[in-house]
């Protein structure tokens, strides 16, 4: 990692997050960039026995607060996610919480919580639990539209064997409810949504962010068979609105940038590694394109320290960092723009005859994040 990131990384990304704005009520858990330290007691190894029965095991969140007060809320633990269930050793978690509990904490208001866990019992492991946190905090320098995280160092405790603490690495993902709340915006469930319904500037960033990290895994169109609108993305509208609606993206392990052992291409794309990218985005939104990528240029260096953990390691560091070149030297480049994104979007609306590099009026002030 060259001085600049290392830099960056060690005095952290708050610097570069553009305050995530518009919020009614902010939840405390995610005001902080901070590493929090948590101790979850409940039936461990029973949990992960019965993961396929959708079993749910009452426990405790235990943390200490910046004074050293110690707090003990009453949990419900669950084991959740698709590939992630099957093919992890210790699959993803729901954390639900008593509201009525945790007034007064940092889990106030929380009623219920994705918890991103270490997959498997190795270091690559370990990278792709920052890896995947670094897609989340990455895309929150593009635009507050987006899910905010609380990185967690999570000690298991079993309390019903003699097996012994574990301790990884994990985040929590900011509930939807609480997005809603930040955004002043209400989460809908449409069966489809029409790239014409799509808020243009958000889903251009969203979709040119998809094709930086190399990620099939997600519709901005359609849900999985007999599911709403969208599969690995959340609609949420002004409201009221029946347009300009705002597609918030998650779920990334099957991203390129993530790399999972278990990774696989979404079918039908043509594409037959993860790590190969591929632009998804609407052939109406290749005007936009050129002031998204005039964003990701201006951000670069807070896109960069939010992958670029210290956890992760130096192996690692090293083939993100190619990684993130690759796709700036794509972008950047007219022919390679052109031939990979402006030519591949998807639509019957017209392309624009050729690309031209970015000038500097096409780049947004932090002020203009969507």
């Amino acid at each position: 990692m060259n001085s600049l990131l290392q830099t960056v990384c060690c005095a952290g990304i708050a610097a570069f997050l553009p305050g995530l704005p518009g919020t009614a009520v902010a939840a405390p858990l995610f005001d902080s960039q901070e590493t929090l330290p948590v101790v979850i007691e409940a039936p461990i190894a029973k949990l992960l026995r019965q993961r396929k029965n959708e079993p749910e095991f009452a426990g405790t969140l235990r943390y200490t607060d910046a004074a050293g007060q110690e707090f003990v809320l009453d949990i419900i633990v669950e084991p959740r996610g698709n590939s992630r269930l099957d093919m992890c050793d210790f699959p993803p978690l729901k954390i639900r919480f008593d509201r009525e509990k945790t007034a007064g904490t940092l889990f106030e208001e929380q009623r219920s919580l994705k918890l991103v866990t270490q997959c498997l019992r190795n270091r690559s492991a370990d990278d792709w639990v920052f890896l995947e946190l670094g897609v989340y905090r990455a895309f929150n320098v593009i635009t507050p539209r987006s899910y905010r995280t609380r990185e967690l160092v999570v000690t298991y405790r079993d309390t019903e064997s003699r097996r012994r603490d574990q301790v990884d690495p994990a985040f929590f993902i900011e509930a939807d409810r609480e997005v809603g709340k930040r955004l002043e915006m209400v989460r809908i469930r449409p069966p489809r949504v029409e790239p014409t319904q799509m808020s243009l500037a958000h889903t251009t960033h969203n979709m040119l962010f998809q094709y930086l990290i190399a990620n099939t895994d997600y519709s901005v169109k359609r849900g999985s068979s007999g599911e709403g609108c969208c599969h690995n993305g959340r609609v949420f509208a002004r409201p009221g609105a029946q347009g300009s609606f705002t597609i918030l993206p998650f779920d990334f392990d099957q991203a390129g940038i993530v790399d999972t052992n278990y990774a696989i291409p979404a079918a039908g794309l043509g594409v037959r590694r993860v790590t190969q990218r591929l632009y998804r985005g609407f052939c109406r939104q290749n005007e936009a394109l050129i002031d998204s990528i005039s964003l990701f240029n201006e951000n670069r260096q807070g896109i960069e320290a939010a992958f670029h953990a210290d956890g992760i390691s130096r192996n690692r560091a090293r083939r993100l960092q190619r990684f993130i070149d690759g796709f700036y030297d794509t972008v950047n480049d007219p022919a390679e723009l052109q031939k990979r994104l402006l030519d591949k979007c998807r639509g019957p609306e017209s392309r624009p005859l050729r690309a031209s590099p970015v000038s500097p009026e096409h780049i947004k002030t932090p002020e203009q994040p969507w």
